[in-house]
């Protein structure tokens, strides 16, 4: 017991990965997977301008799940919001509002909801039928009041109309979302034993006594993984899109560029935890605490990142599967062009260009 004690102190990663991954993995499951709506952004489309329309607008803003964000001037702004990812609904009031509520008639509003997250946009629908009929139910007491005339409890119905997902299949969310999660699971785990076997058997000492740059090598070791696990990820691309029955709308081309710049931050990843250790056993466990568990939370899978924390939300930044799980779903149930996810593909290239520069920086410094 006692030399056992003694490894396990002795090998400081491994005692704070046990000790420290539980708490983690807590507030990550605990902050993070949250499924409930809280000032979930809208946006509005008032034809009617009208008294009647700016009390129900108050009435949806009042609550604490929504917020109404943005006023559109005309509908084609609608369209062109929920592509960019900026919005997922918008409430479009028709005029003649006012009128059909002043004379008892049944007044249609219509709900446009980003169906590309079946789950969100199930909640979203929920959520705006529950204040609807909330509000509906006093608007009908309040003209009982005033005309003693028993009326419709549900003045106002909803129209929902879900756009990218029309059906709201889960499938249609875990398969785009699986698939981010497919490269990042196990890529880093397989390419952070790349430089500690050489640590292991001591061959890297000639890479530090030959003419080689450190980019250079660092990119030698790179591009193999790299050419292979893109092909592989578009080939899981194919088949999942093929066997599970999945639309493609976008541009090959610009999918094939996200999907090969995602494999090469994540081969990074797995490069960059071989230059932090000396142990292909602790490069496997950096691997999974840092690249496989946060994966399943961070590549927006299981929920929006848009429902977590503004920290939580900033250390999503760190794993490139949230830029590579957005870019996928606009490019595959979207078809929207590169300026509906720009911000997305730049971080991603800017995320792969650092930790380039990052695992260049340790092996040059003789850091590893």
């Amino acid at each position: 017991m006692r030399v056992e004690f003694l490894h396990i102190f002795r090998d400081p990663i491994s005692l704070i990965i046990s000790l420290i991954m539980p708490l983690q993995m807590l507030f990550l499951f605990g902050y993070t997977i949250c499924f409930e709506l809280r000032d979930f952004p809208l946006a509005v489309f008032d034809m009617d301008k009208s008294e009647e329309s700016r009390d129900y607008i108050n009435s949806i803003d009042n609550t604490s799940y929504f917020h109404v964000k943005y006023f559109l001037t005309e509908y084609g702004q609608a369209k062109k919001m929920l592509d960019m990812g900026k919005i997922r609904c918008v409430i479009v009031i028709p005029s003649g509002f006012s009128r059909e509520i002043s004379e008892n008639l049944p007044a249609n509003i219509q709900t446009l909801v980003n169906g590309s997250e079946a789950n969100s946009a199930q909640f979203v629908v929920n959520y705006l039928s529950a204040a609807n009929t909330a509000y509906s139910i006093e608007l009908a007491k309040t003209f009982l009041q005033k005309n003693g005339l028993a009326v419709d409890l549900e003045p106002i119905r909803l129209s929902a109309r879900s756009w990218y997902n029309q059906s709201l299949r889960d499938q249609t969310f875990t398969v785009t979302g699986a698939f981010s999660m497919s490269i990042m699971g196990f890529v880093p785990i397989l390419c952070a034993l790349a430089i500690v076997r050489e640590k292991e058997s001591g061959s890297i000492q000639q890479i530090f006594v030959s003419p080689i740059q450190s980019y250079e090598y660092i990119a030698g070791k790179m591009i193999p993984y790299v050419i292979l696990l893109t092909i592989d990820l578009i080939l899981v691309i194919l088949i999942g899109l093929w066997w599970f029955d999945l639309p493609f709308r976008g541009n090959f081309f610009a999918l094939f560029l996200a999907t090969f710049l995602m494999v090469f931050a994540t081969v990074a990843i797995g490069f960059f935890i071989s230059t932090l250790t000396r142990s292909q056993l602790t490069a496997m466990l950096l691997g999974v605490v840092f690249t496989l568990m946060p994966s399943f939370i961070f590549s927006d899978s299981i929920a929006p990142i848009e429902n977590s924390p503004d920290g939580w939300r900033l250390y999503s930044c760190l794993f490139p599967a949230r830029f590579y799980t957005g870019i996928c779903r606009a490019q595959i149930l979207k078809g929207t062009g590169v300026l509906s996810y720009w911000e997305d593909a730049l971080c991603l290239l800017t995320y792969c260009v650092a930790i380039f520069i990052l695992c260049a920086w340790r092996v040059k410094g003789k850091k590893i």
